[in-house]
């Protein structure tokens, strides 16, 4: 029978009760129940390295790959699941892509939940703030680093403000879509810098085992039961996000084409 969750533990017969005279009885359920009382819902992804390369040793990769678009791994088949976030720490590393945010958090999963190194972790209830400059493209999709929840301020190089609703919308895949109408000085020319601040979904990926191979025994019902305890990881907020739309399909950085067109809502060519 399949785990509801997804996760398949390997189930350990138990044994004889072993003699317990002043033994101390972990209650492995208390663990469980801070993760449920006090964590946040999360979903859990199988996360792997990603198989299209040249050759194992010197795993040179695939240019192109439709795989994992240059990101060196693939999430799939994720779980929602429980964890509790602690111990939050803070700190801006200059890399060759720019400032990126190192924030590492420690987190608790219920147990049977295992994780692995890279393994992607993404907060279902919650979101950060995030801004970046944008340059208006063709049609009317213009793709966000990240898919956005909800734009707080979008204003382009001359001072005007957009606002949600009736300048633009959110697409399906989180990114600014233009409301087109014949009046086209209602959204921002080809090739117009703005800048945008919206909110995102929050995504880690673990970087180092905390408390992970932690096994115990407890008495049941007169047998000797071995447990694995819950697992702790630390985790670091993921950045150079590979865009995909809801299909899996890579989602086209932006650039600004020669043949700009714009398709107004009744369906002209402008």
């Amino acid at each position: 029978m399949t785990n509801p969750q997804g996760w398949n533990p390997k189930p350990i017969p138990p044994q004889a009760a072993k003699a317990t005279y002043g033994k101390v009885g972990l209650k492995p359920e208390k663990f469980d129940a801070l993760v449920d009382q006090q964590g946040v819902r999360v979903k859990v992804y199988r996360s792997t390295y990603c198989p299209n390369v040249k050759s194992i040793d010197g795993a040179e990769h695939e240019l192109e790959c439709p795989l994992c678009h240059g990101s060196g791994f693939i999430d799939r088949r994720p779980i929602e699941t429980m964890a509790v976030i602690q111990n939050q720490a803070l700190e801006t590393t200059a890399r060759p892509e720019g400032l990126v945010d190192g924030n590492t958090v420690q987190a608790t999963f219920l147990q049977g939940v295992e994780l692995q190194y890279f393994t992607l972790v993404e907060l279902c209830d919650f979101t950060d703030v995030f801004f970046q400059r944008v340059k208006r493209q063709s049609g009317q999709v213009d793709v966000l680093r990240y898919p956005a929840h909800r734009v707080n301020i979008l204003v382009d190089s001359s001072g005007k403000e957009y606002f949600e609703g009736s300048d633009f919308k959110l697409d399906a895949n989180g990114n600014i879509q233009w409301c087109m109408a014949k009046d086209t000085s209602s959204i921002p020319d080809k090739g117009t810098i703005y800048s945008v601040h919206y909110e995102m979904s929050v995504r880690f990926r673990a970087t180092k085992a905390a408390h992970v191979n932690r096994f115990a025994q407890v008495n049941e019902a007169g047998k000797t039961k071995f447990i694995k305890m819950n697992e702790n990881w630390t985790l670091t907020k993921e950045y150079l996000v590979v865009r995909k739309d809801m299909d899996g399909k890579l989602l086209p950085e932006n650039k600004v084409d020669e043949d700009y067109q714009i398709v107004t809502e009744g369906g002209e060519t402008l």
